[in-house]
C-alpha cells in the first residue's frame, strides 16, 4: 500500500430511540454518535464505516432524520465519506434512508460494487432475514480490473455470526463464498465490542454507541481500523455515556422495610443524579411494598429514570420456569398461506403485499394490473368454466315481479312458497276434495297464463282491494267467466291490460277472493272462508313471476281455450253463473304508459363476484 488507511468502524447507533420514553434519553442517543464524528473529525480518518442500524425505526420523525442530517454535514465540510449498509431496524421495503442521504452527497450506500479509499476496497450486504439467508447469492460482487495487487478489502455486514452467540449466519461460509479474499468483515447488530479471527480474515464487532437496555453494562466503544503496507490492526475506542446505576436492597424481617431500602439508596446519593437507576429489592418476602414510593423517593434523589424490581423469593410459590421458543417469521406464513387454501387469486395478493420489491403507495395497483392479467386469462368460452354465484336464503320480494304468498284464512301455516313458472307451463286450479260436487272434474287446466304480473304491481302500486268472483259455477264454461271478466273490464278504456290481468288472476282462483294486497311485501292474503285456495303446477307447488301476454287473447284463442280438458276427458257440465264483483273505482285510475308497456322491470346485469372463482 502506498500510504496508512484508517477507517472509523461504528454501527447500532438506534438514532431517535426514545429509551423509557424519555426525551432526554433520545438526545443521548445523538449526542454519542455526535461524539464519533467529532472524533473521525478530529482524527482525520480517511472514511467512516457504519454498519447498520443507523436510525432505531424504518420511521424516524423528521426531527430525527434533520439532526442526523446536522451531523453528517460535519464530515461532507470535513472531506471525510460516509458509508453504511442497512441495519434490521431501519429495513425499508425499496428506497432507504441511506439513498436519500445519497443523493443529497451527505453518504454512500455500500453494495456488491465496491466503493475505493485509497488502495481499500470496501464492498457491503444489507441486513438479511434468517430464512433468506441459504438463499443468499453471492454472485454480483465486482471486482475492479485496475486494483493494485497489494489492494485490501474489506466486508461490511449487520448480523449476528459464529462464532459468536446467538449466531444466525455462519462466517467462515461467507468469507469461503465470497469471490474475493477479504481481509477483514466489519460487523454490526452485536452491541458488545468483539474480535476475532476466521482464517486468515479478521471479524469484529463494534459495538453500539449507547446502552440500549440495562444488560449492556460495557462501556460503549467504536473501532478503529488501520491498514499499511505491514497489515491490520483493530483498536477500540470508548465513548461517555450516561451513567447505568445498579443498587440492591435487602430487607430483613417486616418491620420497616421502607426504611431499609432507603438506607440503601442514601449510599449511592453521589451518583444517583442524572443517572439511570435501577433497584433490586431482595430478602424476606412478607411485606408490602409500594414500588411508586420507592420510584418517587429515587427521582426525588435526582435519578433520570428509577426502574424498581422485586426479586424477593416468596415462600410457597414455586419459581415460575419460562420456555422461550423462537419461531422463523417466514415459515410460520407460509405454514398459515397452506392452512388457508388460497386460490390464485389470493395468492397473488399476499405475494404482492410482502413483496419488498413493491412499494406500499403502489400496492393497489400492482394488485389490480395482476389480478387483471389472471381473469384475462380465464377462457369464458370453456364448457366446463363454471361461476358459482352464491344465493342469499332470504330473498327481497318484488310486489311488482311475483307472487310471493297466499295464506288462507283457516289454515295456519302459508300456502305452498311461490317459485317462478316458465311461460310454456300452464297452472293449474285445484279445489279440495271435500268441496266438489259429485261428478266433478278433479283438474281443470289454464288455458293460458295471465298477466298476473303487471296486475300484481298494478294492484301494490295503487294499494287497492281487489275482489274477483267468489265461485265459478259449473252452469257456464271457464270460458264464458273469462270473457265476462274481460268484457267488464274493457269498459275502462285507460286499463286495457289490466284487464287483462284480472282475467288470469281469476283462473288461479277456485274459490274464496283475494282482499288484501300488500304493496311492500307483494302478499295476498285471502278473507275468511270455507275453502282452501291452493296452486299447483306440473313441476313444481306454486307459481310467481309468470311473464305476461303481450296482448289480450284474442276471442279465437278463447275458444280454443274453451275446450279445455280435465285429465284429457271433455268437461260435460257447464259452471254455473255468477258474476264477478266488480273492481273498486280507484283500480280504474289511469296507469302510467311505462306501466303498461312493462318498462317498470328493469335489465339487472349479471354481477359476477371474482373472489368465488380466483
Amino acid at each position: 500500500m502506498d500510504r496508512e488507511i484508517r477507517i472509523l468502524h461504528t454501527a447500532d447507533t438506534h438514532l431517535g430511540y426514545r429509551q423509557y420514553h424519555s426525551e432526554v434519553r433520545r438526545q443521548d442517543f445523538f449526542k454519542a454518535f455526535e461524539t464519533v464524528i467529532k472524533d473521525a473529525v478530529d482524527m482525520q480518518v480517511d472514511a467512516v464505516v457504519h454498519a447498520g442500524d443507523l436510525f432505531d425505526s424504518r420511521n424516524p420523525t423528521l426531527e430525527d432524520l434533520l439532526e442526523t442530517m446536522n451531523i453528517l454535514f460535519r464530515l461532507k465540510a470535513a472531506n471525510i465519506p460516509f458509508f453504511g449498509i442497512v441495519g434490521n431496524h431501519e429495513s425499508k421495503q425499496s428506497t432507504q434512508w441511506l439513498d436519500l442521504f445519497e443523493e443529497m452527497g451527505l453518504a454512500e450506500r455500500l453494495g456488491k460494487k465496491p466503493k475505493l479509499v485509497g488502495d481499500v476496497a470496501i464492498y457491503g450486504i444489507d441486513s438479511v432475514p434468517k430464512s433468506k439467508i441459504p438463499l443468499y447469492d453471492y454472485s454480483g460482487f465486482e471486482i475492479p480490473g485496475p486494483l493494485p495487487e497489494n489492494c485490501r478489502k474489506l466486508l461490511v455486514m449487520h448480523q449476528i455470526v459464529q462464532p459468536f452467540p446467538y449466531a444466525d449466519w455462519d462466517c467462515a461460509e461467507v468469507i469461503e463464498n465470497l469471490p474475493f479474499k477479504a481481509d477483514a468483515v466489519l460487523l454490526g447488530d452485536y452491541h458488545e465490542y468483539e474480535k476475532i479471527k476466521v482464517g486468515e480474515a479478521w471479524v469484529t464487532y463494534s459495538g453500539s454507541t449507547e446502552r440500549n437496555s440495562a444488560s449492556e453494562k460495557e462501556p460503549r466503544s467504536y473501532s478503529i481500523i488501520t491498514l499499511s503496507g505491514e497489515g491490520l490492526e483493530i483498536s477500540r475506542r470508548t465513548i461517555p455515556t450516561r451513567n447505568f446505576l445498579f443498587i440492591t436492597a435487602k430487607v430483613d424481617g417486616e418491620e420497616k422495610p421502607f426504611e431499609q431500602i432507603f438506607s440503601a439508596v442514601n449510599e449511592h446519593l453521589e451518583e444517583i443524579p442524572e443517572s439511570v437507576v435501577f433497584l433490586d429489592v431482595s430478602g424476606d418476602s412478607g411485606s408490602v411494598l409500594s414500588f411508586s414510593e420507592i420510584e418517587e423517593y429515587l427521582l426525588s434523589k435526582g435519578a433520570l429514570v428509577a426502574k424498581v424490581k422485586d426479586a424477593r423469593v416468596k415462600e410457597g410459590i414455586p419459581e415460575e420456569v419460562i420456555k422461550v421458543a423462537f419461531h422463523d417469521p417466514d415459515r410460520a406464513v407460509a405454514e398459515e398461506l397452506r392452512r388457508m387454501s388460497l386460490n390464485d387469486g389470493g395468492l397473488i395478493v399476499d405475494e404482492i403485499i410482502r413483496s419488498p420489491d413493491v412499494p406500499r403507495s403502489r400496492v393497489d395497483e400492482e394488485t389490480e394490473n395482476r389480478l387483471l392479467g389472471l381473469i384475462e386469462a380465464i377462457d369464458f368460452k370453456d364448457p366446463d368454466f363454471m361461476i358459482k354465484i352464491p344465493v342469499s336464503h332470504v330473498s327481497p320480494v318484488d310486489p311488482s315481479r311475483s307472487v310471493s304468498s297466499i295464506e288462507s284464512s283457516r289454515s295456519v301455516s302459508p300456502i305452498d312458497s311461490v317459485s317462478a313458472v316458465s311461460p310454456s307451463s300452464s297452472a293449474i286450479i285445484k279445489e279440495p276434495e271435500e268441496f266438489k260436487p259429485a261428478g266433478a272434474a278433479e283438474e281443470i287446466e289454464n288455458p293460458e297464463p295471465a298477466g298476473v304480473t303487471e296486475f300484481t304491481a298494478t294492484v301494490a302500486a295503487k294499494s287497492e282491494t281487489l275482489r274477483v268472483p267468489v265461485r265459478i259455477q259449473r252452469s257456464e264454461s271457464l270460458n264464458e267467466s273469462l270473457n265476462k271478466i274481460f268484457e267488464k273490464h274493457d269498459e275502462a278504456p285507460e286499463l286495457p291490460e289490466t284487464a287483462g290481468s284480472i282475467a288470469g288472476s281469476a283462473e288461479t282462483a277456485a274459490e274464496g277472493e283475494i282482499s288484501e294486497v300488500t304493496p311492500d311485501s307483494g302478499v295476498i292474503t285471502a278473507p275468511p272462508s270455507s275453502s282452501t285456495v291452493s296452486f299447483s303446477d306440473n313441476s313444481q307447488a306454486g307459481f310467481s313471476a309468470i311473464s305476461p301476454p303481450e296482448s289480450t287473447p284474442s276471442p279465437e284463442i278463447l275458444k280454443e281455450n274453451s275446450e279445455a280438458t280435465v285429465e284429457g276427458k271433455p268437461v260435460d257440465e257447464k259452471l254455473s253463473e255468477e258474476k264477478p264483483v266488480g273492481v273498486p273505482d280507484k283500480a280504474t285510475k289511469s296507469v302510467k304508459q311505462s306501466h303498461r308497456k312493462g318498462k317498470e322491470k328493469s335489465a339487472v346485469p349479471r354481477q359476477y363476484n371474482l373472489g368465488d372463482y380466483l
